[in-house]
């Protein structure tokens, strides 16, 4: 039966042997052979053009042709394979001083052996992928794609710009050792993540901090160098000791009563009163009927817990009044009833209001500053670390601090002094001001503007929060 349609011939072109598809698509390399292996494309290439400039004595047109050199390119993986150029290079000799060099060839960075667009596709890819990975892909070593990360994240840093807080937040994160993080508070933000908390790397943090003056609180834990670093870097500035963190004794305290009485008969008490830990750790009006009567099942079992878990609970009455002679008066009823038994398990407590009694009241001062809610982001980036996703903290430092997806971007209204241009109703009148501004400049009038700019509060904590609970990060 024929076909009521034509026949259609499909002819396939084919590339000649002697004309090479350019599957490096650069411009400034000629490509003049090409091989494909199972796992690698090589290509042989010659460069288009290449810079004469002698590097030793700065003479460009004084060069000659020496010898003939072939390097090792990476270019960027492509269909799944690593990349490898093979280029033919001229060495030059510089006729003044005699010393020869390899040409400079656009679009190449002969120092690592690698395009340079493959090295700025290492960088980004080191943000989401591990050294080995990426290695591997490339076909490159790791120290190489390290190196190169490294470079990139410096680039980064140079370019990015966040705003100085009004409140600044200082606490800390274990990942490895203790590392210093700073927060916007009121931003609900991360500013940055330092790889250590010594003192001289918070004071130089502080004062790298553009228009350091105008933050008003700064909200620490009772780390000493916080407390020097802020004086001196901040003198202006009132410290608070966020109250997390001296609660958070109140609980260690009741922990260490609680693992006492475990250890004294670990047959029969240890195992559930480690299981009830979590509940023990709750306020008490945050129980619900079952965990309430498991709580006080405990309690009613040992007299001593349940004095212990009621000191916890009342410390926070103290910060439930409004003035700091209020927190302060009801604090010491509170020392006044720690039972003798229990005075060497809550002598922290006692210590630190001792020691850092300003501080602490100075959350019941006009404004109620914590840096609470960054406990919960520490959490789970302890646990993003912990479970070893590759990451190491320079790592993950860069990929929290630089991923733009996560940056928290707001209008920002600021006022600005500009000067007043002056109304002329006639020509020859402007041309008299041009030519005397000079002159009068001391005497130009200023009026104060509003302008609206796009401002980088730094790293969006619940957007964060929402990409580690997916498992995205």
């Amino acid at each position: 039966m024929s076909s009521a349609y034509p026949r259609l011939t499909i002819r396939l072109f084919r590339p000649k042997p002697s004309m090479p598809v350019n599957v490096l698509n650069l411009p400034g390399l000629r490509v003049l052979d090409f091989k494909e292996t199972d796992t690698d494309y090589h290509v042989k290439a010659a460069p288009t053009i290449v810079s004469k400039l002698c590097p030793h004595c700065g003479r460009s047109n004084e060069t000659v042709a020496h010898a003939q050199k072939t390097l090792f390119i990476r270019d960027l993986p492509s269909h799944g394979k690593s990349v490898a150029v093979h280029l033919d290079v001229p060495r030059l000799r510089c006729k003044p001083c005699g010393k020869t060099f390899t040409a400079a060839v656009p679009e190449v960075d002969t120092a690592r052996q690698m395009t340079e667009r493959l090295a700025k596709w290492v960088g980004r890819q080191g943000l989401e992928y591990t050294y080995a990975e990426i290695a591997k892909q490339v076909g490159i070593d790791e120290k190489t794609v390290r190196n190169v990360f490294d470079e990139y994240v410096a680039e980064l840093e140079k370019e990015f710009t966040r705003e100085t807080p009004v409140w600044l937040g200082i606490d800390e994160i274990k990942l490895g050792r203790f590392r210093a993080v700073f927060t916007n508070i009121q931003g609900r933000s991360l500013i940055d993540m330092l790889p250590d908390r010594y003192g001289t790397s918070i004071t130089s943090f502080l004062y790298s901090l553009p228009n350091k003056e105008r933050i008003t609180h700064v909200a620490t834990d009772m780390w000493r160098p916080y407390r020097i670093a802020v004086q001196q870097a901040l003198p202006n500035a009132k410290l608070v000791v966020d109250k997390f963190h001296v609660v958070s004794k109140a609980n260690a305290s009741f922990d260490a009563v609680r693992r006492s009485i475990g250890n004294q008969d670990k047959k029969r008490h240890s195992l559930g009163l480690k299981r009830a830990h979590k509940l023990f750790a709750k306020r008490q009006r945050d129980l619900d009927d079952e965990q309430h009567l498991t709580v006080s099942g405990w309690l009613n079992s040992f007299p001593l817990l349940a004095a212990a878990y009621d000191l916890k609970e009342r410390l926070y009455k103290v910060y439930e009044v409004e003035t700091k002679e209020e927190a302060w008066g009801e604090y010491l009823v509170w020392e006044a009833s720690i039972p003798e038994e229990l005075a060497k398990p809550f002598r922290p407590v006692k210590t630190a209001f001792r020691n850092w009694k300003t501080y602490i009241l100075n959350y019941f001062d006009d404004e109620r500053v914590t840096n609470a809610f960054t406990e919960s982001f520490n959490a789970k980036i302890r646990r993003v670390y912990r479970d070893g996703r590759g990451y190491t903290f320079e790592r993950l430092r860069a990929k929290v601090l630089f991923t733009d997806r996560l940056q928290k971007r707001v209008p920002i209204q600021e006022k600005v002094k500009v000067k007043k241009k002056p109304k002329f109703e006639e020509v020859g009148m402007a041309r008299m001001y041009l030519m005397t501004h000079l002159v009068c400049e001391e005497r130009a009038e200023y009026e104060i503007r509003t302008q609206t700019r796009q401002g980088n509060l730094g790293t969006d904590l619940s957007t964060l929060e929402a990409l580690l609970d997916s498992g995205q990060f």
